[in-house]
């Protein structure tokens, strides 16, 4: 496995970053909820609600010390209600209300707005209780009088709207906020889950598996609907001779198979070793469909299950009545049958000492029958990464074979597992991509093949 001086790829894998958002999409969720309660609890322990009472009025001119309602022109009605914003904006009408109220300390907020265009002029008096509001709008109505007949003599108010008692607050957080906290709290935790993603150090495109791995692989095999090793699943065994199987897959799997049988073959070799760093990476089904496979091409082939402490071929195989008790197989050695292309050896139900059983020497009597008898031989290992069941079958194996699982393991331990495969004793052939998450081309190619089949 030669290093090669390249730029590093950048592994952009959309299906995969789409997967991830959905799989994460209750943190993102959870995100947007967490910013609705943020805003929420704001709301109830620092933001201080204000309450504003209201009166409106027009703006009417005294002469002769009577009051007129209309004005020979709206533009001096509206000239006379600017200026009498002063009143209410006046320190002498805020001490009146103070002493009115009996509290010189008290804060007094009154404002004052015109309507443009018109003589009408509507004052508020805001506080944080709607009760004090009131109140000091009532004492601003008992007041303004004095302040105005001091400062504008020939201006009087005539009331249109009283004052009232208000019943919510004139500063609620809106609904605004509670959707831009939502917006921005789950616009984080998406761009979150997509950094994470990014910057996952496992194997997630052919460039990036061919740069770490150091080699491109022998196969990819894409993932079928609703067929994710380690996961309930519709397609009960992915094994290539059931119909549910699509063409691509199959075609992938005998791409592989051809460079297996041609490599072996070439070199004399019969046992293949097949295992993979870590669980639910597909090892066993791609140990069985090469067994499958090359049974097929007219050779005979035995499919051996040395996963010892989870043993998975005698649920692959349930349906059919090939599987042989593999304790069986060793206390009566290889028996032979002409009719048959595909022998498969199971543990259903493992082995309480796995070290006992690799040094059993009838495990190395079984296994020099089926290496004289028969044209291949396919060892279905347990994962090299976490147990050492599999450095004690490489004595066995002419050559092993890696299944490496998209987006599983961190291409770091990947290499190193080949590496020590590849020191290993036996010969490291290479590794097969699997569970490879397409963009959505498998679909369109099937149909295009559909006249093939």
């Amino acid at each position: 496995m030669e290093e090669k001086k390249v730029n590093e790829p950048k592994q952009i894998h959309l299906p995969l970053l789409i997967r991830d958002l959905l799989r994460n999409a209750w943190v993102v969720i959870l995100a947007g909820l967490i910013g609705l309660m943020g805003v929420f609890c704001y709301g109830g322990l620092l933001h201080t609600p204000e309450y504003t009472s209201t009166v409106t009025f027009a703006v009417s001119p005294r002469t002769n010390g009577a009051y007129v309602g209309l004005f020979s022109s709206l533009r001096t009605a509206g000239e006379m209600a600017e200026v009498f914003n002063e009143v209410f904006a006046s320190d002498v009408l805020k001490r009146l209300v103070k002493e009115d109220m009996g509290d010189p300390n008290m804060e007094v907020i009154v404002e004052c707005e015109l309507e443009e265009g018109t003589n009408i002029l509507k004052v508020s008096a805001k506080a944080d209780d709607p009760l004090k509001a009131h109140q000091i709008m009532e004492a601003v109505l008992r007041n303004y009088g004095t302040v105005s007949q001091y400062m504008f003599g020939n201006v009087v108010l005539d009331t249109i709207k009283g004052a009232h008692i208000p019943t919510e607050p004139s500063n609620p957080i809106g609904n605004i906020w509670y959707a831009v906290a939502a917006v921005l709290c789950m616009g984080a935790a998406g761009c979150g889950v997509l950094f994470l993603s990014l910057n996952r150090a496992t194997v997630k495109t052919l460039a990036g598996a061919k740069y770490y791995l150091g080699e491109a692989p022998m196969g990819v095999l894409v993932r079928e609907k609703n067929a994710e090793p380690g996961r309930k699943r519709k397609i009960k065994g992915l094994l290539i001779w059931k119909t549910s199987v699509s063409f691509r897959f199959t075609e992938a799997l005998l791409q592989v198979v051809h460079r297996v049988r041609h490599r072996m073959q070439k070199e004399h070799k019969k046992v293949l070793l097949i295992t993979s760093v870590a669980e639910n990476e597909g090892k066993s089904t791609l140990a069985s469909n090469v067994a499958i496979a090359l049974a097929k091409h007219g050779h005979r082939v035995a499919l051996v299950d040395m996963d010892l402490r989870r043993p998975a071929l005698h649920k692959l195989f349930s349906e059919t009545p090939l599987c042989v008790d593999m304790h069986q197989a060793m206390e009566e050695g290889f028996v032979d049958d002409p009719q048959r292309q595909l022998f498969v050896y199971a543990l259903p139900g493992g082995s309480h000492n796995p070290a006992s059983l690799l040094h059993d020497p009838r495990m190395d009597n079984f296994m020099r029958q089926l290496r004289e008898n028969l044209d291949f031989v396919i060892l279905d290992s347990a994962p090299y990464g976490a147990v050492a069941d599999t450095g004690m079958l490489l004595k066995y194996a002419d050559g092993c074979l890696l299944s490496v699982r998209q987006d599983w393991v961190p291409h770091k331990v990947v290499r190193a597992v080949a590496q020590e495969l590849d020191e290993g004793g036996a010969d490291y052939m290479g590794y097969v991509l699997n569970y490879y998450l397409d963009n959505g081309s498998q679909q369109k190619d099937d149909k295009k093949y559909k006249k093939y089949e």
